[in-house]
């Protein structure tokens, strides 16, 4: 695949990655799913609130700035999305981490989960390509 297409495809990931974060950011922060408090008992939040406001800001902020970036700048694209793409990675590590979601008045975990993990991932495997293949000297 051409750095043309990785570019693209990248942009594409970011930029989806971005408004998602953002989206649900605001959702979790206004209350808009009512996940149950009890999941927060082993975190250091009572609400949703700062978690969805850090997630439609740091999650969704990155990954926007990585869309632009790419879109704009692409040899300050690709690695800023690598690091787009860990942040979200970390998100969801952490997510996993502190949320109580195994409790009984709750459902299995979902697949968002993983799925968001693997767009995570995503960004950061085409950004690392992109990255090196800017990096790498002209054949010839």
């Amino acid at each position: 695949m051409g750095s043309g297409r990785i570019r693209f495809a990248l942009f594409v990931v970011d930029l989806s990655a971005a408004v998602s974060a953002v989206i649900g950011g605001v959702a979790v922060a206004l209350d808009v799913d009512h996940f149950p408090r009890e999941w927060l008992a082993r975190s250091p939040f009572s609400d949703y609130v700062l978690p969805g406001a850090m997630l439609a800001v740091l999650v969704g902020g990155s990954a926007a700035i990585a869309a632009v970036a790419t879109a704009r700048f692409p040899r300050v694209g690709a690695p800023v999305s690598v690091v787009a793409g860990l942040v979200m990675v970390g998100w969801i590590v952490g997510e996993l981490a502190v949320l109580n979601q195994n409790t009984a008045s709750t459902s299995p975990r979902s697949v968002v989960e993983p799925i968001y993990f693997v767009v995570g991932l995503a960004m950061a495997a085409l950004g690392l390509i992109l990255w090196c293949r800017g990096r790498r000297p002209p054949a010839g």
